[in-house]
């Protein structure tokens, strides 16, 4: 098969030869917009572009920086700063057994500083709870090459590989435990609305019967409308709060956190060294330019 070159590259996006060469070669004294950036990015990657090798390791250098960017959510749970804790854990230690350093930055509602991001020289990046929006305005910082996983969102971009709880299996799991088909779902909010309603859909429940959390008091008269119907609980944390009223749900443990749910109630966990073959997967994607993995969402597995 042919390989591609820059000028199939400038077809494919629409743009000119020399738009496409300073956009690979990252040329910093051009004006070029953010639009066409990532226009050019996505057609090298779908053309599956390999830069010449001799030449490309003259100029760019591993810099063995991994980046974490943690979206703050917007709910103000007391938990939300430490449902991520044990994910960011994971990611840092399989790692460090591979020689790279991690950078944790936290983006808040004000967005993203862009400086703070395009001075580091990442090899790869981990963004954690980030919503199309977000992730749009984001991705066209980090260069051609540098991988890109998506934890806990659903972006509609095959070019990038996404991880989320294995919801199917869980959603499976927690219907075996309870021994009945579950009445009601209580779950905890994600930026990524599109995440969110994945979940309602696999679910199998009327909307009237998911209750997306924003206070607990709120999520204690939507249980007290289920007084004693079988549910659901998404997130180890809501589950510790909801059990002071209700006990009769399953809880999938998607914060890592199966310890701190009541004794007695059942639980769905997820398996949290998954992650050593996520990081070995952005290691051999940083490794080798050539390294081509299926796109699609890696499903972390179920225990129970």
């Amino acid at each position: 098969m042919k390989k591609a070159t820059i000028k199939d590259i400038a077809k494919a996006a629409g743009v000119s030869i020399a738009t496409v060469s300073y956009i690979l070669n990252d040329v910093k004294t051009q004006s070029i917009s953010d639009e066409t950036r990532v226009k050019v990015l996505k057609a090298a990657q779908q053309l599956k572009y390999v830069t010449n090798r001799t030449a490309q390791s003259l100029k760019v250098k591993k810099t063995g920086l991994i980046g974490i960017l943690w979206f703050k959510g917007k709910d103000g749970h007391i938990w939300s700063e430490l449902k991520y804790a044990r994910t960011i854990n994971a990611i840092e230690r399989h790692c460090s057994e591979l020689g790279y350093h991690v950078l944790f930055m936290q983006i808040d509602d004000l967005g993203p500083s862009s400086k703070i991001i395009m001075e580091r020289n990442l090899d790869g990046v981990f963004l954690m709870n980030v919503d199309q929006e977000q992730f749009t305005t984001i991705s066209h910082y980090f260069g051609f090459g540098v991988p890109v996983f998506v934890i806990d969102s659903y972006i509609e971009d095959p070019l990038f590989h996404k991880i989320v709880p294995d919801f199917v299996g869980s959603f499976q799991a927690a219907r075996s435990l309870l021994g009945e088909a579950p009445q009601f779902l209580v779950m905890d909010s994600y930026n990524n609305a599109e995440l969110v309603e994945f979940i309602k859909r696999e679910s199998g429940l009327d909307e009237g019967r998911i209750h997306v959390c924003d206070s607990i008091e709120g999520m204690n008269e939507f249980l007290s409308a289920h007084a004693g119907r079988p549910g659901i609980v998404l997130n180890e944390f809501l589950a510790h709060e909801a059990a002071k009223t209700h006990n009769r749900f399953a809880v999938l443990c998607t914060s890592h956190c199966p310890e701190i749910v009541p004794q007695g109630v059942a639980k769905v966990a997820f398996a949290l060294n998954d992650y050593k073959e996520i990081v070995r997967m952005m290691d051999r994607n940083i490794q080798d330019a050539d390294e081509v993995s299926r796109e699609k969402f890696y499903c972390l597995s179920v225990i129970t």
